[in-house]
């Protein structure tokens, strides 16, 4: 039996049903002094890493080398420490989509090393000139299936984000999940973004119930406003912490667990920026005790 705990407590990769987990943004300086002061605090033992194009992860460790993945995934594990996911800054909608694709699977390569099955992508940041809602579909859809050929090999899912002024739109996921077609494509359900994108909020939960199978990752977060049962146009919300906005975020995991979900919670707080860096620990450690009285 010994032996047993022994074997779980060095593989803390392996949890089973939903967790908390946080985005390596929030667990620096100058809200924690570490990342292991940041879990420690918010008892939280998984992270969202962030992985540049040169290979430089969140928590300032280049692992362009097969011995420095290796390096960090000891560490990490040493310390009881799993990540959910990589998040990547890419955009298919740059000139050079060739650069993209290559920044993906290099950096899902990676993340392999790292125990890691899942990475978060941006479909298309920026709206470009004379393009349709079908074109922004074709485009995405091409540089996924692209990356799609080598990923499969590699066990690694995409997740694309429900971001910004394209991919926060239902018809463009919709078109895209479609014209991808693939297990290996889900979404990074952002909590809080089809609200900013300015959804009224029982529609919100509807396109939330639509794609619940397709999600593979989440960040939690939460907003308000005053005209929260109105259409809006993008960015008239205030973010508030987890715990204190429109969203029913109880509704929205129990929406996540019939659908079958059984990975992250991540806190993605964008209400932070108001609060001095003693109260953004403050709240952080009630954001994630928050979540973890929605899991029971």
């Amino acid at each position: 039996m010994g032996q047993t705990l022994n074997w779980l407590c060095y593989y803390p990769i392996l949890v089973f049903g939903m967790f908390v987990a946080c985005r390596d943004a929030l667990l620096k300086a100058p809200i924690f002094e570490s990342l292991d002061q940041g879990l420690d605090e918010l008892k939280v033992k998984s992270l969202e890493m962030a992985i540049d194009r040169q290979l430089l992860t969140g928590l300032g460790v280049n692992i362009s080398e097969k011995r420095e993945r290796a390096k960090l995934a000891r560490s990490l594990r040493e310390k009881g420490i799993s990540i959910c996911a990589i998040l990547l800054d890419n955009d298919f909608i740059r000139e050079d989509v060739k650069g993209e694709i290559d920044y993906v699977l290099k950096t899902c390569e990676a993340a392999v090393d790292l125990g890691v099955k899942v990475a978060r992508i941006n479909a298309l940041m920026r709206e470009a000139p004379g393009f349709t809602l079908e074109k922004y579909i074709e485009r995405a859809a091409s540089s996924i299936k692209a990356c799609n050929r080598s990923l499969a090999e590699l066990g690694v899912s995409l997740a694309v984000e429900n971001h910004g002024v394209i991919a926060n739109r239902r018809e463009f996921l919709q078109g895209l999940l479609k014209e991808v077609g693939s297990e290996n494509l889900g979404l990074t359900l952002d909590t809080g973004n089809f609200y900013w994108f300015g959804y009224p909020i029982q529609e919100v939960y509807d396109i939330i119930r639509e794609f619940a199978g397709h999600v593979k990752h989440t960040h939690i977060k939460n907003a308000t406003t005053e005209r929260k049962n109105e259409r809006r146009k993008p960015r008239e919300i205030v973010m508030a912490p987890l715990y204190e906005g429109d969203l029913n975020l109880k509704l929205v995991v129990n929406t996540l667990k019939r659908a079958g979900y059984d990975h992250d919670l991540t806190i993605e707080d964008e209400s932070l920026g108001r609060f001095s860096p003693e109260e953004r620990r403050k709240i952080l450690k009630k954001d994630a005790d928050f979540l973890r009285s929605l899991l029971g």
